[in-house]
């Protein structure tokens, strides 16, 4: 996928833009509340390394900057929108932390069925809490925040 950014020395890795943007429209392309969060955390969790021939930052902060307002305002309602019951928690990127985009997805799910009327979802969310085993990488959100927000989402539900 060929995204319409000028390519600069010391840019922005293509390959991490092209499949970061490529996640965040598909999210866009859904009415999918879960994924549209998932998106828009991922958008703001980004860290984009830079290479000598790579995509020019500016161009890409403003897309991304486009793609949140995006995000933040669907553009037809599907019913009567809700502010989320709890903000995602902006964790802090680690060496040997719990995997991101499962951190994200897991945390989308829950937030999403904090902020509903429907004790079935809240019920399912606090044993998909308690069920899931975060993953560890190389990189990932520091273990004890994510932890701790765990515990804090599991005495909301």
């Amino acid at each position: 996928m060929a995204l319409p950014f000028v390519v600069t020395l010391r840019g922005y890795d293509m390959c991490q833009v092209e499949s970061l943007f490529a996640e965040v429209d598909g999210a866009l392309a859904t009415d999918s509340a879960v994924l549209r969060a998932a998106a828009r955390d991922a958008l703001r969790a980004a860290t984009l390394r830079r290479r000598i021939r790579g995509y020019a930052s500016r161009d890409v902060d403003a897309a991304i900057a486009q793609r949140l307002a995006a995000l933040a305002h669907p553009g037809t309602p599907s019913g009567p929108t809700r502010p989320p019951a709890i903000m995602t928690v902006p964790f802090v990127v680690t060496l040997r932390g719990y995997d991101m985009r499962q951190v994200e997805s897991l945390f989308a799910e829950v937030d999403e069925a904090v902020a509903a009327d429907s004790a079935v979802l809240r019920a399912a969310a606090r044993d998909a809490l308690r069920a899931t085993t975060l993953r560890r990488r190389l990189r990932g959100y520091a273990c004890r925040a994510v932890d701790d927000a765990v515990a804090e989402r599991l005495r909301t539900l």
